[in-house]
């Protein structure tokens, strides 16, 4: 077919208002009502049965691919005996097996709302009703932009296609599917968000469907800036396990405060990270990708509030795009997590512990050298709020809260150049008490031990963003260890490798366990195909802008294992959501300019797909 046929219709038809956009904003908006969360993104929850909502979210799909003009469609549901029980649902327009085929590939699982039953985050709104701002730019709902959006461009894309070539899926007339450039399938993952577990099993199991995939898009990236295209060439991979710290009675440190000075040797005083295994094997950036990379359209103060940190908290690197490119999407980045149910991958803004002091000390005095000590060694000037505690009159107990942003940011995309709260007060916590017990001298000179117990007891607490605390729900001692993998690394050595750090710096009299751990191997794309020139022009004709490459500090595992499993396809990562997205956030936003831009720009890569097969 002629590519200016596609090339006009996506012109015309692919903007606000149209009845092709109204229908497929009325289909996101209805499975935004769908409260498909994965799995098991809860990392202390191993529930792996299919819920209702999913089940629902697959029906919405389906229908909506047939409604499109999809004519084989299934959905692969592994057998509910199998621990990797997940369905994937796979659609196909077959053309001529001598034209290229096309995958796409999103996902309709999303993450938790992350907030109370009244969603005070989400501004008093369900998280499942999709809402838009006052001039329709932007609408908000749990999962608008991750992954939903990417579900809604692929089908959209797709039905302008039919149209434009003028197949009506009522009236099916195979003769007109013959004019299409090339075969075209879909794959609609329902376990991205915690992990992407059974997706080669599952390929594996449907082997004749990607037996004869030349390329993959995938739409579950995010974009340098609002409006303007990036194609994303490399990924960050993540190594994830659950830690528990045991004590025993002569132990001269509580399980909680021996895991907080366990959790502190995972970075060195820049915070870079001290797991020396894995960040040998970082790939630094090329002196080109440098170069790129210095065009991305972003400043500090984007990045800085993307992140949603607080104007006096200070970067881990030196505040230049480059360096700060360089931590977030070449160098491997620790976080932890406390002890109570946590779902989504985030770093926490704010980290709390309770500090239970056996003493009969004057509790104005001790809180006062206190305050002093831990500014003392608050190297990225987070924010420090000591707050005393009533308790038993054997012990004077504060709360010490550490704020370094007013966001929970996604932790692939900040991770690195922004100090991880939790990190910070394992550090102050390990400066504050020795391995014997005793406390720093300024702070030993004011608190006299009464009992034989302990100095000091420490224990994790959940904090909200107005800083009141709440014990964690489970109150061992008891972490999500993360760490996100830059290209170089193997997330099966690198889990090896944070474990062995884990026991050599346990210490002694103590009792480790690991859970299974998550991982993902990062990813790096080669980019020498013919098929990289042919999708930049289609995003600056989507965009109506030049496209940037560069890469994505977030950890998505499908992208890896996908094409290791089809080995043969071209990847192709585009983002059709911004960084004002907030993915994983409570009100989480999508971009029309994004969605429409990305809409656009498959139609165009459609359109000239031939060129690079």
């Amino acid at each position: 077919m002629n590519p200016e046929t596609l090339d006009d219709f996506a012109k015309k038809e692919i903007r606000p208002d149209t009845d092709l956009v109204e229908k497929h904003l009325s289909v996101l908006q209805e499975m935004v009502r769908i409260d498909s969360r994965s799995f098991s993104v809860n990392e202390f929850e191993g529930d792996r049965k299919t819920p209702s909502d999913m089940k629902e979210i697959l029906d919405c799909a389906v229908a909506y691919l047939k409604q499109i003009g999809f004519e084989k469609i299934i959905v692969n549901t592994p057998p509910a005996e199998s621990a990797l029980a997940t369905p994937i649902m796979l659609a196909e327009i077959a053309v001529s097996p001598d034209k290229p085929t096309l995958l796409f590939y999103a996902h309709l699982d999303k993450q938790p709302y992350m907030d109370d039953d009244k969603f005070e985050k989400w501004g008093g709104v369900a998280p499942t009703e999709l809402r838009w701002n006052a001039n329709r730019s932007r609408a908000y709902g749990r999962g608008a932009a991750d992954d939903l959006s990417g579900v809604v461009a692929i089908g959209m894309a797709v039905d302008a296609t039919l149209r434009a070539i003028g197949y009506d899926p009522e009236k099916p007339a195979p003769d007109t599917l013959q004019t299409l450039p090339c075969n075209i399938k879909v794959l609609y993952e329902t376990e991205e968000e915690c992990g992407s577990h059974s997706l080669v099993e599952q390929i594996s199991q449907n082997r004749k469907f990607f037996q004869d995939v030349d390329c993959v898009v995938i739409t579950d990236v995010i974009n340098p800036a609002t409006g303007h295209p990036g194609l994303t060439t490399s990924l960050r991979g993540i190594t994830q396990m659950e830690v528990t710290v045991e004590a025993d009675p002569t132990s001269k440190l509580d399980a909680q405060t021996a895991l907080y000075k366990l959790s502190a040797t995972l970075i060195h005083d820049d915070h870079s990270l001290a797991v020396d295994a894995i960040a040998k094997s970082d790939i630094p950036l090329t002196e080109e990708e440098r170069i790129g990379f210095s065009h991305v359209p972003t400043t500090m103060s984007l990045l800085r509030d993307t992140a949603g940190l607080l104007p006096e908290t200070k970067l881990t690197v030196p505040a230049e795009k480059t360096a700060l490119i360089e931590a977030q999407l070449r160098k491997s980045a620790a976080n932890t997590r406390p002890g109570h149910r946590v779902a989504g991958s985030v770093i926490f803004g704010r980290a709390a512990a309770r500090l239970q002091f056996h003493s009969n000390s004057n509790p104005d005095q001790l809180q006062s050298k206190l305050q002093a000590f831990f500014e003392n060694i608050n190297p990225f000037n987070l924010k420090i709020t000591l707050r005393r505690v009533k308790e038993e009159s054997a012990t004077t107990s504060f709360d010490l809260i550490l704020t370094s942003a007013v966001k929970d940011p996604h932790s692939g995309v900040n991770g690195g150049p922004f100090p991880v709260a939790e990190l910070q007060l394992a550090r102050m916590i390990h400066q504050l008490v020795d391995d014997n017990g005793t406390l720093a001298p300024e702070i030993q000179k004011v608190c006299e031990t009464t009992t034989g117990k302990p100095v000091v007891k420490t224990s994790s607490l959940f904090v909200e963003e107005d800083e009141t605390t709440r014990p964690c729900e489970d109150p061992s001692a008891k972490a999500i260890i993360e760490i996100r993998l830059a290209p170089g690394n193997d997330d099966e050595k690198a889990a090896s490798a944070l474990k062995t750090h884990l026991r050599n710096n346990l210490l002694p009299g103590y009792r480790l366990s690991i859970a299974p751990d998550k991982g993902a191997s990062p990813w790096l794309a080669p980019i020498t195909h013919p098929v990289f020139p042919i999708i930049l022009e289609a995003l600056r004709m989507g965009y109506d802008r030049a496209a940037s490459i560069y890469g994505c500090g977030g950890s998505i595992p499908f992208v890896a294992k996908l094409t290791d499993a089809i080995p043969d396809t071209q990847p192709l990562c585009i983002g059709p959501y911004d960084p004002d997205s907030r993915m994983h956030e409570p009100g989480e936003s999508l971009s029309m300019a994004d969605l429409l831009g990305c809409t656009r720009s498959i139609l165009h890569f459609i359109a000239r797909i031939e060129h690079a097969f």
